[in-house]
């Protein structure tokens, strides 16, 4: 079928493409790449397993749509609304999806490599196992959205409200969080070797046994964390606020926590042989 055979099944509403899908189950792959979607109303429609790439929507609602392992990439999508959309396993990698609703999504395992989500909406989305390395998420929101395993390596995240957040086991590694939010977020386990963390709020935050080698933490806000068995050697803390934090049994060798804030910090068992406290504010230490 043409391109224009199946935008004539599109129009007839999201029903009769729905059912059209359940009687042509054994069709070969529906490709519709390239195809110009406007103005349309399409919650609930069935486009799992479609081809859609480089495909360009314009003012289309997908709240609730099923696009599991569709593929996305090159998707061009302004003024979309997917929240509550099924993007399990869906390929969006160097997508255009800055300020697109995501909101409560099903993300899982999809491939977001390289695209552009600044100033999306992705609260409470579900994200576990995303690929989105060197992805740009600048000024996003993803309050409460879970991110196990998830791949965002490289990733562009500076002034990005991620509070509540899990990135267990996640990979953050060189990440830029500049200016971030992740008050109260659980990064238990996480890799941000390299980060860049700068005046970033951690506060509340469990980030145990996480690896924040040669991370730049500079004026980042840590006070009250579980850092617990964290490996910070190497990291840049000037001027980073840890009050009340629990460093202990971590490693901080060659750490620099030159005019850090460490009041009534624990560093009971931490690694502190080659640390760098000059100037640092360290008063009910134990």
């Amino acid at each position: 079928m043409t391109i224009n055979k199946y935008k004539e099944i599109l129009e007839q509403g999201v029903g009769s493409w729905n059912n059209w899908r359940e009687r042509n189950m054994d069709n070969a792959a529906i490709d519709l790449s390239e195809i110009l979607l406007e103005n349309l109303d399409l919650s609930g429609i069935d486009f799992s397993m479609i081809i859609l790439r480089g495909a360009k929507f314009q003012n289309v609602n997908l709240t609730s749509a099923n696009l599991r392992c569709a593929d996305l990439s090159m998707a061009s999508m302004v003024s979309t609304n997917l929240s509550k959309a099924d993007l399990t396993s869906a390929q969006l990698s160097m997508a255009g999806l800055s300020e697109i609703n995501l909101s409560q999504a099903k993300l899982s395992g999809a491939d977001l490599r390289g695209t552009n989500l600044r100033l999306a909406n992705l609260d409470l989305a579900d994200l576990d196992r995303v690929k989105l390395n060197m992805a740009t998420l600048t000024g996003a929101k993803m309050v409460g959205a879970i991110l196990i395993g998830a791949n965002l390596s490289r990733a562009d995240l500076k002034e990005a409200n991620m509070a509540g957040t899990d990135f267990s086991r996640a990979n953050l590694s060189e990440a830029d969080l500049s200016h971030a939010n992740l008050n109260v977020s659980t990064l238990v386990g996480t890799d941000l070797i390299g980060a860049t963390l700068i005046d970033i709020d951690l506060s509340e935050s469990n980030l145990s046994r996480a690896n924040l080698i040669g991370a730049n933490l500079y004026r980042a806000n840590l006070s009250g964390c579980d850092l617990i068995g964290a490996d910070l050697r190497g990291a840049n803390c000037s001027e980073a606020y840890f009050i009340g934090a629990d460093l202990s049994r971590s490693d901080l060798n060659r750490a620099e926590f030159t005019g850090a804030n460490l009041s009534k910090t624990n560093l009971t068992g931490a690694s502190i042989e080659t640390t760098d406290f000059q100037g640092a504010i360290m008063p009910n230490v134990w």
